[in-house]
């Protein structure tokens, strides 16, 4: 068996030294993606001994992932373990990550920072942010299980998984969009226990523009991917409250009083915008159903 631990990075010149090293002693080979680094994340990489992928320019951590799935397709890698290059992560983890796949118990591998108790010490903010992006994760795919932290980087994959991943997300939003495309396929998902540092410098991007940007792909991977809800719902909603506001106005004018021409204008637009979500719901969902099924060869 073949495994190689894959490890984007982006200026990550003072960690990346160590995290190979370590990640070393538990894979066959690591392989490095420089996405666009200004600083010296190559040559601290080639100088431990990493095979190093260089993007020219910052194309994100999703365009990275692209890139060394594509390698490890072509170099019929057995195993592929995702991990991240600022140290957070522990790569003496690997062995405890790639065991389900080994007894093939599992396609994909999630490592968990809250399962019993690990990462206690995880920040307020970052942990309420966590929860929120794992909540709206398990809301747009079809997991058979929860999933209890989507937006972890640290996973491993076996080679039957490796074309199933679509990367059409470059930022961020690509943990998430993983697992949808994993759930999507079928393919057996297991979470074990992993612990996580935040003792350090941590991510380059601020949290806060991180979640939002998370949060907004999420969003936009449940609208394709429940269509008939995103814009039926709310269409439903929109045109129960124009119902209203119509029976309510026509009740006032019956029983003497002016004629609210206000809230007759506002009835019909609620009405309008409902029915319009409601019939592209229905329409966008049809369209999905029908590629759904030219996929599967019906």
């Amino acid at each position: 068996m073949t495994v190689v631990a894959a490890i984007p990075a982006y200026n990550e010149e003072i960690a990346i030294g160590s995290v190979i090293a370590r990640a070393r002693q538990h894979v066959d080979e690591v392989l490095v993606i420089d996405d666009g680094s200004a600083d010296c994340t190559f040559k601290v990489a080639e100088l431990m001994g990493a095979t190093v992928l260089r993007h020219e320019n910052n194309a994100g951590k999703g365009a990275a992932l692209r890139t060394a799935f594509k390698w490890a397709m072509d170099k019929k890698v057995d195993i592929l373990v995702t991990l991240d290059a600022d140290g957070q992560h522990n790569p003496d983890e690997i062995p405890q990550l790639i065991q389900p796949i080994l007894w093939k118990e599992a396609d994909m591998v999630n490592g968990a920072r809250f399962l019993k108790g690990h990462c206690l010490h995880v920040p307020r903010y970052r942990r309420l942010g966590q929860e929120v992006l794992t909540f709206a994760t398990n809301m747009t795919g079809d997991f058979k299980s929860k999933i209890n932290d989507s937006q972890s980087g640290f996973r491993a994959f076996a080679s039957n998984t490796f074309a199933t991943f679509t990367f059409t997300n470059n930022g961020m939003g690509i943990e998430s969009e993983m697992l949808a495309d994993a759930t999507g396929a079928g393919l057996r998902i297991k979470e074990v226990p992993i612990t996580c540092r935040y003792d350090i410098a941590g991510s380059t991007f601020n949290p806060f523009r991180h979640g939002f940007s998370v949060l907004n792909s999420i969003v936009n991977q449940f609208q394709r991917k429940h269509p008939l809800l995103y814009f039926g719902v709310p269409g439903f909603i929109c045109m129960f409250i124009g119902l209203v506001l119509g029976f309510w106005t026509v009740f006032g004018y019956k029983i003497g009083e002016t004629f609210w021409i206000g809230k007759a204008l506002l009835a019909m637009t609620f009405i309008l915008v409902g029915i319009f979500g409601m019939f592209s719901g229905l329409i966008l969902n049809s369209i999905a159903l029908y590629f759904a099924n030219i996929k599967n060869g019906q």
